[in-house]
C-alpha cells in the first residue's frame, strides 16, 4: 500500500512539480524500509535469543550491524543516484564497505586467535 501511494504521488507530482520527485521517492523508500524493519523485529529477536543461548550473540550482533549498514548505504546511494550524483553514490557505497570491514575486524581477530590456539593444542605431544 505504501509503494502504491508513493507511485501515485510521484505520478501526480511529475506533471506539476518534477523537482519534488526525488523527495517523494526517497520518502517512499524510507517508509518502506521502516515497515520492513518493524515487521522483522520479532524474527530478529527470536534469532538473537536462539543464538544467544549458544554463545553466538556477538556474531549475530555484528551480522545485524553489517546488515543495517548495508541497507542504509544502499538507500543513501540510491537517493544520490536519483539526484544525478553517481560519483557521490559510489563514494557512499565504498564507505559502507569499509565500515562493514571495520565492524568485522574484532571477530576476525578472535577467529585467528582461536585458530592459533587450536594449532598449538593439536601440535602438543
Amino acid at each position: 500500500m505504501l509503494a502504491l501511494t508513493g507511485i501515485t504521488a510521484a505520478m501526480l507530482l511529475k506533471q506539476w512539480r518534477s523537482d519534488l520527485l526525488p523527495l517523494i521517492r526517497l520518502g517512499t523508500a524510507l517508509l518502506l524500509a521502516q515497515a520492513v524493519l518493524s515487521a522483522s523485529l520479532p524474527v530478529l529477536a527470536l534469532l538473537r535469543s536462539w543464538l544467544g543461548a549458544n554463545g553466538l550473540s556477538e556474531y549475530v550482533e555484528v551480522l545485524m550491524k553489517a546488515l543495517g549498514v548495508s541497507i542504509l548505504t544502499q538507500t543513501c546511494a540510491n537517493a544520490c543516484r536519483e539526484c544525478g550524483e553517481s560519483g557521490i553514490a559510489d563514494g557512499v557505497e565504498w564507505i559502507g564497505r569499509v565500515e562493514i570491514l571495520l565492524l568485522s575486524l574484532p571477530l576476525l581477530e578472535r577467529l585467528l586467535s582461536l585458530s592459533g590456539e587450536l594449532l598449538r593444542l593439536g601440535g602438543a605431544p
